[in-house]
This record gives structure tokens, C-alpha cells and sequence, in this order.
């Protein structure tokens, strides 16, 4: 994930909502700015997941990108649009000039509808799948 760890070396590694992929992890991503090394311990495990909190992503400062779900589909999925909105926020700082935010109120309505977006997250990955199965099918032995 490139993009995302990308921004998640900045020293502000927010994910500004000014688009539809971006507008999804508005105010739903943990930020751990605390890179201490490579997790290979306990102790940076439980910590880790203290940071994660209840969220599903987190942008790791120094590190790259921690994301989860209920299913690889969904977890997937939401890598899938956080490095599209990560691609999009790279080249819109790449300009040079202000980025322009979505107000609030539409960016919450927006990450709301991506929480609605439901079975849509295995159809994505159903299809990755059949596409690959197609293209690539040693990947399954």
C-alpha cells in the first residue's frame, strides 16, 4: 500500500475527507504516531491494539497501515478504498495547493453510506477473485 503508507509518514497522517473513498474513514481511523520498532513482542502487540481501539483502520506513523473486519472481504475492501483515497490525497498534496474538505456534516453522511455498504464488500471481492481465477488461477495452489 504505497499511498497509504505514504501518508501515514506524514507528520499529519489524516485521512482528509475530500472525496468519496476519503469521505469513508472520516473520524474512523485510529492514529498511532508511536513507531517503536518492528512488533515482535507482546508489549507492542497489546499496545498496538490499544491504539487500534475499536476501530478497523489505523494509519501507523513511520510503519504504514493496520486494517481489519468481520471477514477478508470486508477487511479487503476497506484496504482496497483506503489506498485509493490515500492515491488521491498524495496527488492532491502533490499540487501544491489547499485541499478542499468536504464540511463535516457531508463527510459523516458519506462514511455513514459506506457502513451501509454491506454485502457489496464480498460482491467486490468475489469478483477480484473471479478475475483472478481468470488471469492468475496458480494463485490458489
Amino acid at each position: 500500500m504505497p499511498y497509504a503508507t505514504a501518508i501515514a509518514c506524514l507528520e499529519d497522517p489524516e485521512i482528509k475527507p475530500i472525496d468519496q473513498n476519503a469521505a469513508r474513514f472520516f473520524r474512523r481511523c485510529a492514529y498511532d504516531g508511536d513507531y517503536g520498532g518492528i512488533a515482535d513482542n507482546l508489549k507492542e502487540g497489546e499496545r498496538i491494539a490499544r491504539a487500534l481501539g475499536n476501530r478497523s483502520v489505523m494509519m501507523m506513523g513511520n510503519h504504514g497501515v493496520l486494517v481489519t473486519g468481520r471477514t477478508v472481504a470486508e477487511a479487503f475492501d476497506a484496504l482496497y478504498y483506503l489506498e485509493r483515497a490515500c492515491q488521491t490525497l498524495v496527488l492532491a498534496y502533490s499540487t501544491g495547493r489547499p485541499l478542499k474538505l468536504l464540511p463535516d456534516a457531508i463527510a459523516e453522511q458519506v462514511a455513514c453510506e459506506w457502513e451501509d455498504y454491506g454485502p457489496m464488500a464480498d460482491a467486490h471481492f468475489m469478483q477480484l477473485k473471479r478475475i483472478l481465477d481468470e488471469e492468475e488461477p496458480s494463485y490458489a495452489s
